[in-house]
């Protein structure tokens, strides 16, 4: 098997340059690639590639500062994040920082390349396209998440030109407006499903609709968030028909509409991370009593989370240490149900098909339905149950920060928190990133 290189990797910071494997490849000079289109599919795998490498830090950090883990000193700067303490310094800031601009950058070349491929079906180009403009989508909404205003870079940087690289910060209303003109371009040209061997784990128009769910829910622009989740809903349909925990023991299972996909080759550290030693794990984060007495008696989501081992609990939803090929399940259909139910009781309260699609992701867990009263009490079970649903899935912290609950779960009374500051390696490599962002 021969390889190509995808691109020079470097963005911002230099890092390693990303690797892939595709059959057929005759040549590996930069100069010979997307002169077919067996390159188009080569560059998207890689791309993909690169969003496996982000794996690992898409679930933890939306954990780590909430009350679902508890930090050890197995790592200081979790441990650090764990209690609240958000410093520049941190190098897990940086690592998360280089590997999104890594992904974008990766992104960013197939979108500019795949065009002038000769002898390919403008149909064809559009969806690899498309597929890069999710990804690219999808990285810039977790960048804005976690940083605030952060360069915005929509073509390939294949220099090591310090000026080049040196790229200011753009507004926040500005990435949005590029994260969903991605999104657009990708609702309209990905396909419905993606046929063939090893091709699982890529992105659809459930994914890019279900994707626009979850930004708009963010954005507080609730009709679009509907619009966008009953997209999903007349694809997927509104009923959880899968076990909670085969989810998680099944790849890509009926309910699941975008994952990471892993194997023996393509690994990730999730299990050893989250598993005690007796079951070949570390345990390096640990879970908080907090979650574990947040579950009401009979749900099924308990057993299905939480194992007991060592005298404490710990996460079951990532439970292959051996091999190392845990998916991480980036969207799914409970996630869209919560949404739209969100979104509707923020239009209208009571809402009768609100109360319904909360009520479905209550029956799948094995629980009593429920008719609260009020907004404010549809809101505070609303958020239990997407706290309880989606744990360890990459939610937890971004879902505290876009309702508003900091300072009531956490105790941060500073909303400078809710994003959190520009790696300071960043800042020394590239001083158009100053001023630092507000609080630090």
């Amino acid at each position: 098997m021969k390889k190509i290189i995808l691109l020079l990797c470097i963005y911002l910071t230099v890092a390693s340059c990303d690797v892939i494997e595709q059959e057929p490849i005759d040549a590996v000079s930069t100069q010979e690639l997307f002169v077919r289109p067996s390159d188009a599919e080569a560059a998207i795998v890689g791309t993909y590639r690169n969003l496996a490498n982000t794996g690992l830090n898409y679930v933890v950090f939306a954990e780590l500062p909430t009350k679902n883990t508890v930090g050890n000193a197995l790592n200081r700067q979790f441990e650090q994040m764990n209690n609240l303490i958000f410093v520049a310094d941190n190098s897990q800031f940086g690592i998360l920082w280089d590997q999104q601009y890594v992904l974008v950058n990766s992104a960013n070349v197939v979108i500019a390349k795949v065009p002038g491929i000769p002898g390919m079906a403008d149909a064809a180009k559009n969806a690899i396209i498309a597929e890069a403009r999710f990804l690219r989508a999808f990285t810039y909404f977790n960048l804005v998440r976690y940083f605030g205003p952060v360069p915005l870079i929509t073509s390939p940087t294949e220099s090591p030109d310090v000026a080049a690289l040196q790229v200011p910060r753009a507004p926040v209303d500005a990435i949005y407006k590029q994260i969903l003109e991605d999104l657009d371009f990708a609702k309209l040209n990905l396909p419905e499903t993606h046929a063939g061997l090893g091709r699982t784990g890529r992105a659809t128009k459930a994914a890019a609709y279900a994707l626009g769910a979850r930004i708009y829910l963010t954005r507080k622009s609730w009709a679009l968030a509907i619009a966008d989740a009953n997209q999903v809903i007349s694809r997927k349909g509104e009923t959880l028909s899968v076990a909670y925990a085969n989810l998680f023991l099944t790849k890509n299972s009926a309910e699941s509409i975008f994952e990471i996909n892993y194997d023996t080759q393509l690994q990730n550290n999730l299990a050893t991370t989250f598993l005690p030693a007796s079951l070949s794990g570390t345990r390096t984060i640990q879970i908080n009593p907090n979650l574990v007495a947040a579950y009401e008696t009979g749900d099924l989501r308990k057993d299905a989370t939480l194992g007991f081992a060592n005298a404490d609990n710990y996460l079951k939803k990532y439970s292959r240490p051996g091999t190392k090929d845990d998916n991480i399940i980036v969207l799914r259909l409970a996630e869209v149900l919560l949404s739209k139910a969100e979104a509707l009781a923020e239009t209208s309260y009571p809402n009768a098909d609100a109360l319904k699609l909360l009520n479905e992701v209550r029956r799948r867990a094995g629980l009593g339905a429920i008719a609260p009263a009020t907004l404010a009490d549809f809101r505070t079970a609303l958020y239990k149950e997407r706290r309880l649903e989606l744990s360890f899935e990459g939610h937890e912290w971004f879902d505290i920060v876009r309702t508003g609950r900091l300072q009531q779960i956490l105790g941060i009374t500073d909303n400078n928190k809710s994003i959190w500051p520009v790696p300071s390696a960043e800042i020394a490599r590239n001083p158009k990133l100053l001023p630092q962002n507000p609080g630090y």
